[in-house]
């Protein structure tokens, strides 16, 4: 049988996951599913642990292969692991978002590269750390405060999916473009490869939600 290659697909962005993570009582109290979900929404994050939440958006960038595992399982999951503490949910400019709480303890700082998100934070975060290579500017930049979060009162209200207008790109200038059928299946055909780009990802799940949209105005 022919070796695979697979080095190819983990050379960008690599993201740390702590062994701790094998024997936490909260995530081990959730589902195989919400389980593997987190691990790879942590691949999917940006630099600042932070992504698109709509359950649609996390299907296609999390399980692009996975047919059996549907929207609605997604949603129950990303359920599971924002009440288990793992994810932070929130509304920002009538889209939800995704954070992943405690982000900069999971991926360290010193001798990583970090850039801004293109997200809104979650209200009240002061975690983001960006680091900066300007001789002028220093070594690093970091975010004013120490709170997360988790830290603020009153508590973040989680707002389920479905409330949610299904606009979730997270850009204020969101792609003009409409990408056609022939231009969606070549993104689909990308994420199965893990060669998806954030630009790429941005698209798709624009094309996806316009098309939903598109399906529900048909009588």
């Amino acid at each position: 049988m022919a070796e695979r290659e697979h080095s190819r697909y983990y050379s960008t962005r690599p993201r740390r996951v702590p062994p701790e993570f094998c024997s936490d009582e909260f995530l081990e109290e959730c589902s195989i599913l919400a389980t593997l979900l987190l691990y790879r929404i942590v691949s999917q994050a940006d630099d600042q642990g932070r992504l698109p939440g709509h359950p649609r958006y996390i299907k296609a960038v999390c399980f692009p292969m996975r047919p059996d595992v549907t929207e609605r399982k997604v949603a129950a999951a990303i359920d599971e692991l924002a009440r288990a503490g793992f994810l932070i949910r929130y509304d920002a400019r009538q889209r939800v978002y995704l954070q992943i709480d405690r982000w900069q303890d999971l991926q360290g700082r010193w001798g990583r590269r970090a850039y801004k998100s293109r997200y809104p934070a979650p209200p009240g975060w002061t975690q983001d750390w960006v680091s900066v290579k300007d001789p002028e500017e220093g070594p690093e930049l970091r975010a004013d405060g120490t709170r997360g979060a988790r830290d603020l009162h009153p508590p973040i209200p989680f707002t389920p999916p479905s409330s949610i207008a299904p606009s979730f790109t997270g850009l204020r200038n969101a792609p003009a473009r409409k990408a056609g059928p022939e231009r969606v299946g070549d993104l689909i055909e990308r994420a199965k490869r893990g060669q998806l780009t954030h630009e790429d990802a941005f698209e798709l799940g624009a094309s996806l939600v316009d098309a939903e949209q598109s399906a529900r105005s048909v009588p």
